[in-house]
């Protein structure tokens, strides 16, 4: 009898014991993981690790292995996943006028995004998100959109016909449509097939990503329109939140930081892998500053059709935005 009781005493402290009450959450990406998004989605990993002592911990998979964005997003948000690090047009599913970041020309300069990034989107997107049912660990960078063609494409006047895919969001397909283009939305999956097969002539992509993955080596003609820079989110389930400690809400707020790193580590790669395609042959063209002000003059007029579509709020955060733009100018 004593035995037993000495059994039941020691497989109660085990059950106690911290290693036995470590907590475990499942994120999702899409990017590679030697990419610079899944570099520092390792160094956050590790963070909490650290922070915490191992009492809270993160399996990441990167490179869609639970699923699309569209899919990852949405399981988040329901609570299915613990969470996530999206781009700005999965966050957008979420979040419709969170797409309004990445509306065409939208920052003077990175210098002004990073600010509004910092210290305004937060107040801006917070209560919709929780509506929404996820909670925001960090706001992070994408990078520079830019296009790939089979046909050089140095201003608008030149996409006249010409079918190109765009990123399946309002802002996107409504700008390149704006500036003459016969646009395509097209997903991830669907889009280097449609290059091949000529379903599309063009598409747009973040600069590292499109290069990553090949897109210059079918449409050998890369445009630096840099016409949407994109911010993305790094964000929790709701429903993972609320079950956290304050203390556990803390390590990952405070591990959240390191996301802040990933804009040097980006903006480097952007100019390192348009170099790199130069070198080896691909017509990079960088329009001048007449061309420039060509695709810039666009912006204004499709802007009302994109807040007017994404519709819910778009009004009032498209003035908060432009708001905290002001902010960061001063």
């Amino acid at each position: 009898m004593k035995k037993f009781v000495a059994l039941t005493l020691s497989a109660a402290v085990l059950a106690a014991s911290p290693l036995l009450q470590a907590r475990e959450l499942r994120s999702a990406g899409a990017a590679p993981e030697p990419s610079p998004w899944g570099q520092v989605t390792n160094a956050f990993v590790d963070k909490v690790a650290e922070l915490s002592g191992g009492a809270l911990t993160i399996k990441h998979f990167h490179a869609s292995q639970l699923g699309d964005e569209q899919t990852t997003v949405r399981q988040v948000a329901r609570g299915r996943l613990d969470m996530g690090f999206f781009s700005n047009t999965a966050t957008s599913l979420l979040v419709p006028e969170f797409g309004l970041l990445a509306s065409p020309y939208t920052f003077a300069d990175v210098a002004q995004a990073d600010c509004v990034a910092d210290d305004h989107l937060l107040d801006t997107f917070g209560d919709a998100m929780d509506a929404a049912g996820v909670v925001p660990i960090a706001f992070a960078e994408i990078g520079q959109q830019i296009i790939f063609s089979k046909e050089l494409i140095k201003s608008p006047a030149d996409l006249a016909g010409v079918k190109i895919r765009t990123a399946p969001t309002k802002t996107d397909t409504l700008f390149m449509e704006g500036a003459g283009g016969s646009a395509v939305p097209l997903g991830t999956t669907d889009t280097m097939p449609a290059l091949k097969t000529g379903n599309v002539s063009a598409a747009t992509w973040p600069t590292v990503y499109g290069i990553a993955v090949g897109y210059h080596e079918v449409a050998p003609n890369v445009t630096v329109s840099n016409h949407v820079h994109q911010i993305g989110a790094v964000v929790v389930s709701k429903k993972i939140w609320d079950s956290f400690s304050e203390e556990e809400q803390g390590w990952m707020t405070e591990a959240g930081g390191v996301f802040v790193g990933l804009r040097e580590a980006v903006r480097n790669a952007e100019g390192g892998l348009l170099k790199k395609i130069e070198g080896a042959g691909i017509n990079v063209y960088r329009p001048n500053d007449e061309e420039m002000d060509a695709w810039r003059a666009v912006a204004p007029k499709v802007q009302p059709q994109i807040v007017a579509e994404l519709g819910g709020a778009s009004e009032a955060t498209w003035a908060a935005i432009s708001s905290a733009k002001e902010a960061c100018a001063n």
